[in-house]
């Protein structure tokens, strides 16, 4: 059995209505909500990856197996992956965790340090922003689960990027949100600031 630890690319959909357009600069229309909703959701897209244990190709470290199939694993990264059609992100940090067959249990620590350099992201509702880390983001991430579902969750997401498009307009937006699992639930409250705007809100731990 296959066990998906939460997403952070999963929790990204909450924050969609966090974020307008505070801060834009530049002679044209700032960005509305659809257009702060899918670039949040390109944003922390970038770690949807992590929360379930998967590790950057250039990864060093160790993964240690054992007969039933039970394994543990801790890597170190630092790459930079291009955007498309220009600029790039950094990844920086380190994950690790633990897979229990016989338990029917994982778990997942993940600590990295995102940072776009001019990176351009098509948005999922067409539009084209190019970012930049102003600093970057950090995301700092616990998680585990067993038969019956996510056990544990806890994360927190910090810093600040530029943005800028073709229009003209251009902006900046800070990040300060923490995401803890509800006790006996299968939810994640998610509290903190985005964009200026309060995050107080509960979605699902699994996407």
């Amino acid at each position: 059995m296959r066990h998906r630890l939460p997403s952070v690319a999963a929790l990204v959909l909450a924050f969609t209505a966090a974020c307008d357009g505070r801060g834009t600069t530049g002679p044209s229309t700032p960005l509305t909500q659809a257009d702060a909703a899918a670039l949040s959701r390109a944003v922390f897209a970038v770690g949807a990856g992590f929360a379930g244990g998967n590790v950057p190709a250039g990864a060093r470290g160790n993964r240690t197996s054992l007969a039933n199939g039970s394994s543990t694993f801790s890597f170190s990264f630092n790459e930079a992956r291009p955007c498309a059609p220009s600029g790039s992100v950094g990844l920086a940090g380190a994950v690790s965790g633990a897979v229990d067959v016989a338990g029917q249990a994982a778990e997942v620590t993940v600590n990295v340090a995102v940072k776009h350099e001019g990176c351009t992201v098509q948005t999922d509702n067409g539009g084209a922003f190019k970012l930049s880390g102003d600093p970057g983001i950090d995301v700092a991430l616990t998680a585990s689960a067993n038969a019956a579902g996510v056990t544990a969750f806890h994360a927190t997401e910090t810093g600040a990027f530029t943005w800028e498009r073709g229009s003209g307009s251009s902006g900046r937006c800070a990040v300060d949100v923490t995401a803890d699992l509800v006790p006996g639930t299968q939810n994640v409250r998610l509290s903190g600031t985005f964009c200026g705007f309060a995050v107080d809100q509960t979605v699902p731990a699994r996407g």
